[in-house]
């Protein structure tokens, strides 16, 4: 039998946060987005990749200025009606966090949310902002979010042999295998560059344990929807809850999917 090493590619959030939250990268990833050239980006949550490796089942949190624009990215790897009001609701406190409240409310900076969107995607981009829809006016440029459909651009630049534009290059590395990177690395630095710290992602011990151990709670998490036991009742959330501390799971985790608080899966220990 013959084993073949999976190579991961940076949709998974272990390898994005060890490969892409670097300035270059993200400067090259942000530019085709926002359609304009970035001088300079600051990393607000520079302490983001410490923290990140701390509790399983902990989101991408990346936060990015360029001049007064506050940039939120998020990766989404199954873009559900769950996921759109949980980012929703991000960016709308991530507005209210950085206004200044008063006689009259100040605006330090423009909010930005960035979801690089990477199953089923209907557009290469869209563009969505607070709209008057019957008098067809946006209402403020303050708060705007960019839904970008990695998969897209790879499907259009594969089917109709696509050529780059703005920078496009940066989109598509980020969900290719190592053969992919290999051949786009001939046409792009950065993708060359990229490329090599992905593939020092793909052999750090460390990450790579840590996508698989993301991998099968996510299913365990599956199989307990399918059952039906999630959504069931309290019995059957401490049920859920005492299967899991037997695997040894981390508090947040079984919160997150019993829905429990902690102190009472806590009290489930003895």
């Amino acid at each position: 039998m013959i084993y073949i090493k999976q190579f991961y590619t940076a949709r998974h959030e272990p390898i994005f946060m060890y490969a892409a939250v670097k300035k270059e990268f993200l400067i090259a990833i942000l530019e085709p987005i926002l359609d304009k050239k970035i001088e300079d980006l600051q990393i607000l949550n520079p302490n983001l990749i410490q923290n990140y490796y701390k509790i399983r089942g902990q989101r991408l949190d990346l936060l990015v200025k360029i001049k007064d624009k506050i940039i939120n990215v998020e990766l989404n790897t199954n873009y559900s009606e769950e996921i759109k009001i949980r980012n929703l609701h991000y960016i709308f406190k991530l507005a209210s966090e950085n206004t200044e409240r008063g006689n009259k409310y100040k605006v330090g900076h423009s909010i930005i949310q960035v979801n690089l969107n990477f199953y089923n995607s209907k557009y290469e981009k869209s563009i969505y902002t607070l709209y008057d829809k019957i008098n067809k006016i946006e209402l403020t440029d303050y708060i705007k979010i960019y839904n970008v459909g990695i998969d897209k651009y790879i499907k259009n630049y594969y089917n109709n042999d696509k050529k780059f534009t703005k920078g496009e290059e940066a989109l598509i590395m980020l969900d290719l295998g190592k053969q992919g990177l290999e051949e786009l690395s001939e046409k792009s630095e950065i993708v060359s560059n990229f490329k090599e710290e992905v593939i020092k992602a793909n052999n750090d011990e460390f990450v790579v344990d840590w996508i698989s151990r993301e991998e099968e709670q996510k299913q365990y998490e599956e199989v307990m929807y399918e059952k039906g036991l999630i959504q069931g009742k309290e019995q059957n959330k401490i049920d859920v809850a005492k299967e899991m501390l037997e695997l040894n799971m981390d508090l947040d985790v079984i919160s997150k999917v019993t829905k429990l608080a902690k102190e009472q899966i806590e009290s489930l220990r003895n």
